[in-house]
């Protein structure tokens, strides 16, 4: 069964930044091995969890009562039923990386990190094709502007601190690939233009440079707040426009656009507060309510919040993001008293989440996958007993 989820995790790495087609396959393995590892858990009475976990479950079984009030207002229930499987990956996964963590091979973690890093060094290199071969304006990599930008912005921070630390891990993790990886993965990074993500990958980076040198990362923390502070004044005071999208204002049609999402996710979430209008389900509301409330851009009506928390308030309810909330705050303080090399491999990772959330709903297939894999490795340190498990 460890060759079973070394398989899996195998296919997770080649298909986070390039196709969904093949995270399908790594869903179907990772699927059995949960299956199996869940089962061990529950017979031999071992299904203690970390307290985000439950923070989780609770949020889970929220959505799918969601999904179970809304069923006749979702044009495809199966799609929506189906992303449940990802915060199910995250916290029943726990019980797939705790065995696998413990006995895979060193030579088996390192083809699977090593893969992880060829696919951000071939989507980085499309990306550059695409933009100054094709003469595409901006690159979107092989999935897509908003999937790629965002789930690079989180992804590079991990390799770039799994750089610093390097020798914590050098019996899994090709330093001089990862280099190669962190260079040509934030060029292809920079090249979608996705303003959000360079933000969050910016905001994340201190708190990289912190685990490493904790002072150089106060100090640049310093820096990079008075960075943001600088852009945001420019943001909105602004008036005139310019070519760089980096230097847009407030009044651009890109964000007239994102503010009239905001917007209808907000009012959807006062339309049905407690427990929302069922996950992911929000993109069916938005022409109504921009028709009825007279809101902008009436013509961009099918698509989500792009805002994590509006989207997740608006599909689950007050109720939901409360629960949503409660898992990555209790998560983030689980980093932080875990082990450090932990800490660093995730936190920065959470940063970038959390402010690419307010500009994008990262939770796609791509990066929900990531994102709750990560969740579930990231806990899988804890004491697992004396079990011996099938290999």
């Amino acid at each position: 069964m460890i060759h079973l989820t070394s398989a899996a995790l195998f296919f997770l790495a080649a298909g986070i930044l390039t196709s969904v087609s093949i995270l399908s396959v790594f869903q179907i393995l990772f699927g059995i091995a949960l299956t199996y590892y869940t089962y061990l858990a529950i017979k031999n009475k071992k299904t203690k969890l970390p307290k985000s976990a439950y923070w989780l479950i609770a949020f889970t079984t929220v959505a799918f009562i969601s999904l179970i009030l809304n069923f006749d207002l979702i044009p495809k229930p199966s799609k929506n039923f189906g992303r449940l499987k990802y915060f199910l990956f995250g916290f029943a996964g726990i019980y797939v990386m705790q065995p696998w963590l413990k006995l895979a091979s060193d030579r088996s973690k390192k083809i699977i990190s090593t893969t992880f890093l060829v696919s951000i060094i071939v989507t980085g290199l499309v990306s550059i094709y695409q933009v100054y071969i094709k003469g595409d304006y901006r690159a979107d990599g092989l999935t897509n502007i908003m999937r790629y930008g965002y789930g690079s912005a989180m992804l590079l921070l991990t390799v770039l601190s799994a750089l610093f630390h390097k020798q914590k891990i050098k019996n899994w993790f090709d330093a001089r690939i990862g280099l190669v990886a962190f260079i040509i993965g934030f060029a292809g990074l920079y090249l979608t233009l996705a303003r959000g993500g360079l933000l969050a990958f910016l905001c994340g980076l201190p708190f990289v440079i912190y685990f490493y040198r904790a002072k150089l990362g106060l100090i640049f923390g310093g820096v990079c707040l008075i960075g943001i502070t600088g852009l945001m004044a420019f943001y909105l005071l602004g008036k005139g426009g310019y070519e760089s999208r980096f230097l847009s204002t407030k009044n651009n049609n890109s964000d007239v656009m994102r503010r009239s999402q905001w917007q209808a996710a907000l009012i959807a979430i006062q339309e049905k507060p407690v427990l929302g209008w069922g996950l992911s389900n929000f993109h069916t509301q938005v022409k109504r309510i921009k028709e009825t409330n007279n809101l902008e851009s009436k013509t961009y009506n099918d698509a989500h919040a792009h805002n994590v928390f509006l989207e997740i308030a608006a599909g689950t309810g007050l109720i939901g993001l409360f629960l949503f909330l409660g898992w990555l705050l209790t998560w983030a303080w689980e980093m932080l008293k875990g082990p450090k090399l932990i800490g660093a491999l995730v936190i920065p990772f959470g940063v970038a989440f959390v402010v690419g959330g307010q500009f994008e709903v990262t939770l796609d297939a791509n990066n929900s996958s990531m994102i709750f894999a990560l969740y579930a490795f990231s806990l899988a340190w804890k004491p697992m007993g004396d079990k011996t498990y099938d290999v």
